[in-house]
């Protein structure tokens, strides 16, 4: 690698420019997480340009005409006082200061509004986090927010009976493909903005961020350009309102873990096991669609609820993920 390197925004509009983001991005992220399988260059390009409320800006690093490391700034436009970053180097390309250099001007790019940045890391161990948050993540101001673990669950095996029928009698639980039906889409969209806010997340202060119906529908309209398919199962009280709500996405190769993308019960249904009931569901509803071979989820160390429904499901932990964050 030679000694000038150039760092610059990339255009989101040129195909050749993100498959060589992407190419970066993979080579990057398998070195520092054994067994990691990436999206897709097509679903990852047209989330990198996908019109969905999100503020986006890609940097990257070139030695000569060589793309060798990128990073990325999105803020979304219900919150625009925080942006997420990251941070791919390439391995040939690494312990020479490019991620900092990369890390200030992606951060140097973003909207007005932007008050904090917020990373998130995933490693194999603790141990290698705690090698990233004092290696990398402080010499930039960033501090802990709070950690996850990530848990999968090998699909193929696991035992789903729903032993929790007698808990909710008076909730109607049903499951969708591809989305909720138009009458339950707004509810949903409150369950979901809710997620981050009412599980345990440290330092991170996340508010409710509703999901409009218009929103919902957009995500959805993404995620089936990208070739993934969505899974929801939720439980509707007697009024026909939803009070219980997850979501997971199965990615187009079965290689790829499917994704739950969060669960929640509205406070006043707590106590039925309202929350592993639409879980099964969902995972019963993905090993039937065929293409899920595996299932992941992270939950906040500090949220031993979920985490105990994880456990009693057969989810195990394969990695560690540190939240970051620093004021602007």
């Amino acid at each position: 690698m030679s000694s000038a390197l150039t760092v610059r925004p990339l255009d989101l509009g040129d195909d050749a420019e993100l498959a060589a983001a992407h190419a970066v991005e993979s080579a990057a992220t398998s070195h520092v997480r054994p067994g990691w399988v990436p999206m897709g260059e097509a679903s990852r390009l047209t989330a990198w340009r996908a019109d969905d409320g999100w503020h986006r800006v890609l940097v990257g690093a070139f030695d000569g005409a060589e793309l060798v490391g990128i990073a990325s700034a999105q803020t979304a436009h219900d919150t625009p006082d925080t942006c997420w970053v990251d941070v791919a180097v390439h391995l040939r390309a690494g312990r020479k200061g490019l991620g900092m250099r990369l890390a200030r001007a992606v951060e140097d790019s973003v909207l007005p509004d932007v008050s904090r940045f917020v990373a998130s890391a995933y490693r194999p161990t603790t141990a290698a986090v705690d090698e990233l948050v004092h290696g990398f993540a402080r010499s930039l101001g960033y501090t802990v927010a709070t950690t996850e673990t990530v848990v999968e669950l090998d699909l193929t095996r696991a035992e789903l009976a729903d032993d929790t029928a007698g808990h909710h009698t008076a909730y109607a639980i049903s499951t969708h493909v591809d989305g909720v039906p138009a009458h339950l889409r707004a509810d949903v969209g409150v369950l979901t903005g809710l997620v981050d806010a009412e599980a345990p997340n440290g330092e991170l202060d996340w508010q409710p961020t509703p999901v409009s119906v218009e929103e919902y529908a957009a995500e959805i309209a993404l995620r089936q350009e990208q070739g993934r398919t969505t899974i929801e199962s939720v439980a509707v009280d007697a009024d026909g309102a939803v009070v219980a709500w997850t979501g997971l996405v199965v990615a187009p190769d079965p290689a790829r873990p499917a994704q739950i993308e969060g669960t929640l019960v509205l406070a006043d249904h707590r106590g039925h096991r309202l929350g592993r009931a639409v879980k099964v569901a969902s995972l019963r509803a993905a090993r039937e669609h065929g293409r899920a071979v595996r299932v992941r989820t992270s939950s906040d160390d500090a949220n031993v609820w979920m985490r105990a429904i994880n456990a009693e499901l057969g989810f195990v932990p394969v990695e560690s993920e540190v939240i970051l964050h620093r004021r602007r």
